[in-house]
């Protein structure tokens, strides 16, 4: 092992290395999983190419608290597992379910690990290998179509809200086992070594797949995943992704998952976020920079919804008009979309994205019910 630079999990806010499990390569977990390459990391977890054939996923030390990430990974796998064995539904090929899930030991504690088919670039990789991230049109409307089955299937056989969909957590399925077997030939040609940085914990570098360009999704990464019997009221969602019931503080359900699929399909298309209310100089994000930005594309909320919201007399008058700062900014979903030019596809478009970007979540696209929508199901002519 070598001192070096701090790198990947290293360098993230609140890295705690002994919170990680000192995984190395060559050695085999549950005597099953020989851990032959690096795939990635995160704030929970390290992600490891294994023999044979299979992705774990080595969770960080949680303990047992009630709301830890990885705990409620586990969870809803499991939930979801027991569902896919009693009955074959569409959404069950675009989704990435747990092939096995045990557990390691380390000097402080355990740690979930969790296997599964390896899968390819995320969408937000996909994302990089385009000119200004723009993925083409074709492309995200293949993967968004098949996410959708994904959806349908969490919401309606598993009771399962994801709450968390963006391009970080959509995967690409692999076409066969050509970039599975670059990454092996890669560390047998060069082997990976180790830096510690101040620990005695290894961490490697991650290896790179090949790209594919698969329009098929696999949805993943279920840590913030909410069952519907829940009382969802709280705070909650990616900050870019957040959909307005949770803004407002009212009662949240499936639909919105469907805000964060409109929201997603825009930022693939167009390579920026719809939204954009955070304060760049302190790193915050700004509640009302969020409502004013909200309204400005999608015009007022309706009133009967924001009267039962506890922010009603903090931002709106009684009619439900905006008393708060900053002014509602002049934006249009029709200037932001400039990739698919003015015409009927636009048209057709832009009436998808505002099924989905509802003010009111009973008004919203469900999952099965926007799946035959005429610009998803709009022949590939181009």
């Amino acid at each position: 092992m070598v001192d070096a630079q701090p790198i990947e999990e290293q360098t993230l806010l609140g890295y705690k290395h002994k919170r990680y499990y000192p995984i190395k390569i060559g050695q085999t977990l549950k005597d099953c999983y020989r851990i032959i390459a690096k795939l990635g990391y995160g704030a929970y977890s390290t992600v490891w190419l294994a023999w044979d054939e299979r992705s774990v996923k080595v969770c960080i030390e949680q303990g047992d608290f009630k709301g830890s990430p990885v705990l409620n990974e586990v969870n809803a796998l499991q939930r979801m597992k027991k569902f896919a064995d009693a009955v074959e539904r569409p959404g069950l090929c675009f989704t990435r379910l747990a092939s096995d899930i045990f557990e390691v030991t380390s000097s402080q504690g355990r740690h979930c690990c969790i296997a599964s088919k390896p899968q390819g670039y995320s969408l937000r990789e996909l994302q990089a290998a385009f000119s200004d991230a723009k993925v083409p049109k074709l492309l995200v409307r293949s993967l968004i179509h098949r996410l959708l089955f994904s959806i349908n299937w969490l919401h309606a056989i598993c009771g399962l809200i994801h709450t968390d969909i963006s391009p970080q957590n959509v995967l690409t399925e692999l076409g066969d086992d050509s970039s599975l077997e670059y990454i092996e030939e890669q560390e047998s040609a060069d082997p990976s070594v180790p830096v510690t940085g101040d620990s005695d914990t290894p961490v490697y570098q991650s290896r790179t797949p090949l790209l594919e360009l698969s329009g098929i999704p696999m949805l993943t990464d279920f840590g913030q995943a909410r069952e519907v019997e829940e009382n969802n009221q709280d705070w909650w969602m990616s900050d870019l992704y957040r959909a307005p019931e949770v803004l407002l503080q009212l009662p949240w359900s499936y639909p919105v998952d469907l805000w964060s699929v409109g929201v997603m399909t825009l930022e693939l298309l167009e390579g920026r976020n719809l939204f954009d209310p955070i304060d760049r100089v302190h790193g915050q994000y700004v509640l009302p920079l969020a409502l004013a930005q909200y309204i400005g594309y999608l015009g007022p909320p309706p009133l009967h919804m924001i009267q039962k919201s506890p922010l009603f007399s903090t931002y709106f008058d009684e009619q439900g008009n905006w008393i708060s700062e900053p002014p509602i900014p002049k934006l249009s979903l029709e200037d932001f979309v400039t990739t698919i030019p003015p015409g009927e596809e636009k048209d057709i478009f832009l009436k998808f994205i505002r099924n989905l970007l509802t003010w009111d979540p009973n008004t919203r696209a469900s999952a099965n019910g926007i799946i035959p929508d005429e610009w998803l199901m709009r022949p590939n002519l181009e």
